[in-house]
């Protein structure tokens, strides 16, 4: 299962359009502001009555409804609530649930003794990605662009650190904001900028935009 959670970090590497461009609210590893941190973006989120229209996930993970909360009819993930929603999720002991390394929410970790016990057989996942800190695996981020290209199968990406963001991630690259864009509509063209030959998500327009991924998605 540390597959799907190096997979969770690749798609937050690459951004929350599917692919098309990065999303640049500093979740994930990533530090608490700087000088470049952007104010939070409007993004779509799940709209809900209560905590239970928020559940997308079995009974016991980390995806039903005692870790959400619906605040001002909108969906806030609030996090994992013991070690034993992780291992459920996840299907393995080898998962902890802790508020780590910044990152403001307790989330499952993978668990270590050695650095060895956190890597993958992929660039962006091998021992010189990782530190065993505290028992727990931490992704430290990209070291080169090289390392971005080759797991990602594509020349149109760097290893940057920028908005503020403490870990280095690999972002799309770009001339125009269309090179950035998806055919889903929230990450269209008008949802990106192209700054400084990167690619820029500068959230949703509208809640018809949202209402792409789900009649219940509002913009926020």
């Amino acid at each position: 299962m540390r597959k799907l959670c190096a997979a969770l970090i690749l798609l937050a590497a690459c951004g929350g359009g599917g692919g098309g461009g990065g999303d640049d609210t500093g979740d994930g590893d990533g530090g608490s502001g700087g000088p470049d941190a952007n104010p939070p973006l409007a993004v779509c989120v799940l709209s809900c009555a209560g905590p239970a229209d928020c559940a997308t996930g079995n009974p016991g993970t980390i995806l039903d409804a005692d870790n959400y909360s619906c605040d001002d009819g909108r969906c806030v993930w609030l996090g994992c609530n013991s070690t034993t929603e992780c291992t459920t999720t996840y299907s393995s002991a080898d998962y902890v649930c802790e508020e780590a390394f910044d990152s403001g929410t307790p989330t499952c970790w993978p668990t270590c003794a050695t650095v060895d016990d956190c890597i993958l057989a992929n660039p962006l996942y091998d021992a010189d990605n990782y530190e065993c800190s505290g028992g727990k695996c931490h992704w430290l981020g990209c070291n080169s662009t090289t390392e971005c290209t080759d797991a990602l199968h594509s020349a149109d990406y760097r290893c940057h650190q920028r908005l503020g963001v403490t870990t280095p991630i690999c972002w799309p690259t770009c001339t125009t904001a269309a090179d950035c864009a998806t055919t889903s509509a929230p990450y269209d063209a008008d949802n990106y900028a192209c700054d400084d030959g990167l690619c820029l998500y500068t959230g949703c327009n509208s809640t018809t935009e949202c209402t792409a991924l789900g009649a219940d998605y509002v913009c926020n």
